[in-house]
């Protein structure tokens, strides 16, 4: 049989053991906390992360469901959404062009620019959209998209981008000092997810050759 003060030195570790506990769960007692959680819902100032409803930083813009990010809870037991962890380097994708359209390479093709390839970057807290490389056109192919078929939406602007892109000089016949004056074209990246040449036909030989390589628009 324990003894009276057997039993009170139990007593009172049982209810420090108790005070600890709830002193780990109360974000009062322990104070600010951080993890990272897989967000599962968006919202317009706040992401759902774990179950947790978390608002947004200022700088976590475009937030995706999938996100792994960084939340944090304050001694209050408030949450926040710092942000989005970095997944590397999102690398490049390769187009796939439409029939007339042949991949530039370093050789021989798209006036050695590269093959034509894009990807989608985080710039200044939003999504961007960048292009890379040179195609080779054969004479009288369809310039409505240069692509065999349009982008996905995640690759798409909100607004039609349009761009000056070089392409292969000529001239103009019947005007004067007009040699090798047509060297550009425009190029509309479209909200439907086409990728546009106007006036492809433009002076005494169309445009054979052309380059995207430095191309970069915000997709929203």
């Amino acid at each position: 049989m324990k003894s009276a003060h057997a039993s009170t030195r139990d007593l009172a570790w049982a209810v420090q053991q108790s005070a600890k506990k709830a002193g780990e769960r109360s974000p009062s007692v322990r104070g600010a906390d951080w993890r990272t959680a897989t967000v599962t819902a968006v919202a317009a100032t706040t992401v759902t992360a774990d179950g947790v409803v978390c608002r947004r930083m200022d700088t976590y813009t475009m937030p995706l469901v999938g996100d792994v990010a960084v939340i944090s809870q304050s001694s209050n037991g408030n949450w926040i959404a710092l942000g989005r962890l970095s997944s590397g380097d999102p690398g490049w994708t390769t187009a796939t062009l439409g029939t007339g359209y042949t991949q530039g390479n370093t050789s021989s093709q798209g006036n050695n620019n590269g093959p034509i390839r894009y990807r989608r970057v985080i710039h200044q807290g939003g999504w961007w959209m960048e292009w890379d490389g040179g195609a080779t056109r054969a004479t009288g192919a369809q310039t409505s998209n240069i692509l065999s078929a349009a982008l996905t939406s995640t690759f798409r602007p909100a607004a039609r981008a349009s761009f000056v892109i070089a392409r292969n000089a000529t001239s103009i016949t019947g005007v004067a000092n007009t040699t090798s004056v047509v060297h550009s074209l425009k190029c509309d990246f479209d909200t439907d997810g086409t990728v546009q040449l106007v006036s492809a036909t433009a002076g005494d030989t169309e445009t054979n050759w052309f380059s995207l390589k430095g191309i970069r628009y915000p997709l929203s």
